[in-house]
């Protein structure tokens, strides 16, 4: 009965009929507009039922203030998302979990269970906050997260048997780090398996040509200026439930469970302008719509077998109820009872759809070498040979041993870019422009 109150008392307390994607369908909006510090705090706001979205609050907070162009505020965000993670440690049954939290899973629905990130999301958060940390300066954090990356992948690999190249983005910033870290042989370790699963990818391809000069003794590399590009592509479709509704024993009940709604990734990139000419164009290295729903169809056989199994077991007690009810008050109070059950059944049994929204589909990486010196830079939103958007990014001074680093996220129509890295010479033009560093370009307003 307490459940059942709880379920209608409201928003904050429902475990049954709220869902995440509308819940926070104010705060997408207004990351979508590039009004990321009003989507932050939206995101922020957000505690979910019995305070069960803890690591997405900050996770997705953390990446509104990574488009941002606000690395330092981003990973205070994703520090307290991971350290949500790290209390979940001392759990000592299901999955981690308490048993409560486990038995209300079993009993109402997988949306009490405090949300614990996919495997490939928390892979993920560590892997932008290696990129974030780089742009820092701080190599030795930016290690120690690609190390936390690598170490869930090995879990969850382990875990399904199985393989999804989910930290390839990961391995690929291991490889920059220890390059800029002077240690080229350890960046061989990651970019040599890296080539071998990604045959003819011109970006590791590249990286991997500049540490074996390294190793081998040649100085050249290292009196080369560099551009080096993050692209995040669009945003992660929503989940959304896959459902069954059935007639069994006189009442009704549903199977629900999750599923990844429509959407791609690879259909855009960005190209880099060097002082108005093209240096080059962006490379896929990580698929994270493909890698979300692999990971997904690892699980969801379990999945429905336990949406299965919670939904009998109310159905036999819902008719269980009614046979008791009908015994002592006749045949209208037992129907009721089965119509109320049922409701009530429907209401409860609804697919766990949560998920890192604010991630990008795909990420995409360039590498190119410039000329040591100042240099007018500018990136162009690609669909097909055809540049949609391009926004000015100043004129940064690119020094040996010390990158000019370009992020960009495209958001529907919409791209937002910034710069970091070498020292700024101007600001760009673009309105919304700030004067700090780094300088954040958006576009179109």
């Amino acid at each position: 009965m307490a459940l059942a109150v709880c379920s209608f008392a409201g928003p904050g307390c429902s475990v049954f009929a709220e869902d995440y994607p509308a819940a926070t369908a104010a705060a997408m909006r207004a990351f979508e507009q590039g009004r990321f510090e009003q989507a932050g705090e939206l995101f922020t706001e957000r505690s979910g039922a019995l305070d069960s979205d803890l690591f997405l609050t900050h996770a997705e907070a953390g990446m509104a203030w990574h488009t941002a162009g606000r690395p330092e505020a981003a990973l205070a965000a994703w520090q307290r998302a991971a350290e949500v993670l790290d209390g979940f440690g001392d759990r000592p049954t299901i999955s981690g979990r308490s048993a409560v939290e486990g038995v209300l899973s079993l009993v109402v629905n997988d949306k009490t269970l405090p949300y614990d990130g996919e495997g490939f999301e928390v892979a993920l958060l560590h892997a932008f906050s290696a990129w974030d940390y780089l742009l820092l300066g701080r190599f030795d954090d930016a290690w120690i997260e690609v190390q936390r990356g690598y170490a869930l992948q090995t879990a969850e690999e382990s875990r399904y048997e199985t393989t999804y190249g989910m930290n390839r983005y990961a391995r690929w910033l291991a490889g920059l780090v220890h390059e800029l870290d002077g240690r080229p042989d350890e960046a061989l370790l990651d970019l040599e398996p890296l080539a071998g699963e990604l045959p003819g990818n011109s970006a590791v391809a590249y990286a991997l040509a500049r540490v074996r000069a390294l190793d081998s003794g040649d100085g050249a590399p290292r009196r080369q200026a560099e551009i080096v590009l993050v692209f995040e592509e669009g945003r992660m479709p929503s989940k959304r439930p896959s459902e069954f509704v059935y007639n069994w024993l006189g009442t009704f009940g549903r199977i629900s469970v999750p599923a990844y709604g429509g959407g791609g990734a690879g259909r855009e990139r960005v190209e880099v302008l060097v002082d108005g000419a093209s240096a080059g164009a962006s490379v896929l290295i990580e698929d994270v719509v493909s890698v979300a729903r692999s990971n997904l169809d690892d699980r969801i056989g379990w999945l429905t077998a336990k949406s299965l199994a919670r939904t009998v077991g109310k159905t036999v007690v819902v008719e269980k109820l009614a046979h008791e009810a009908g015994k002592e008050h006749g045949f209208g109070a037992a129907l009721g009872v089965k119509l109320i059950g049922g409701l009530l059944g429907l209401a409860s049994e609804r697919a766990d759809l949560r998920s890192w929204r604010t991630l990008p589909a795909a990420v995409h990486v360039l590498r190119v070498p410039v000329e040591p010196g100042a240099h007018d830079l500018a990136v162009a939103l690609l669909r097909g040979d055809h540049r949609v958007l391009t926004l000015e990014l100043g004129t940064r001074e690119a020094l040996p041993g010390r990158p000019v680093y370009l992020t960009a996220r495209s958001l529907g129509e919409r791209m937002f870019a910034w710069a970091a890295g070498g020292r700024t010479v101007a600001a760009p033009a673009s309105a919304g422009a700030a004067a700090s560093d780094p300088e954040p370009a958006f576009g179109p307003n």
